[in-house]
């Protein structure tokens, strides 16, 4: 994983970006130690068998504002960790902005857990770390950039976390709902 900073346009805050989650290649683990390699593997391996258990979906969360898609990719969870949430619980468990989803409702995308596999998904530890970056990373971030660097405002860390992990390449999903404002999943 490396990481970044950014500015916002509109003021001098700073945050963290995880740039892993732009170009696949940072996410290999070729050349680190191999308990390193097969902590990876390992993880993987636990999120690929559970999306492939009957009615446990991978799912990946939008905000309604957008149109549906016909592929997946980014952030993603389980479906037994959100279901009966509503969009504010929603939002907490997963780490959006307030009210983003709220207003414009949510798409749950079920993954194919058939098109997951060990080169196309990396773990990213709860929904508290926002782009998989830990509160030990923002404080190395911060001190190399001499100011403080925090998670981004659209993403802050998850007030209920849950697991999370990136789809890192397009897949398939199986269905699609759309949660309207005022719903629940």
């Amino acid at each position: 994983m490396k990481l970044s900073t950014a500015k916002y346009d509109d003021d001098e805050a700073y945050y963290a970006v995880n740039n892993a989650d732009y170009d696949i290649g940072l996410n290999s683990t070729a050349g680190d130690p191999e308990i390193i390699q097969e902590l990876r593997r390992a993880s993987n391996d636990i999120i690929i068998r559970q999306a492939k258990v009957p009615g446990q979906f991978a799912v990946k969360v939008a905000a309604g504002l957008n149109q549906p898609r016909s592929t997946v990719k980014g952030y993603a969870t389980f479906l037994h960790l959100i279901q009966g949430s509503t969009l504010p619980e929603l939002e907490q468990r997963l780490g959006f902005k307030s009210g983003v989803l709220q207003r414009d409702g949510a798409y749950i995308y079920l993954v194919d857990g058939l098109a997951l596999n060990q080169n196309n998904i990396a773990p990213r530890g709860n929904t508290d770390w926002s782009a998989g970056v830990s509160p030990r990373d923002l404080d190395t971030l911060s001190k190399a950039a001499g100011k403080a660097v925090g998670y981004h405002r659209d993403y802050p860390a998850a007030a209920k976390p849950v697991i999370q992990f990136a789809i890192l390449e397009p897949v398939p999903h199986v269905g699609i709902r759309f949660i309207l404002p005022g719903g629940t999943v």
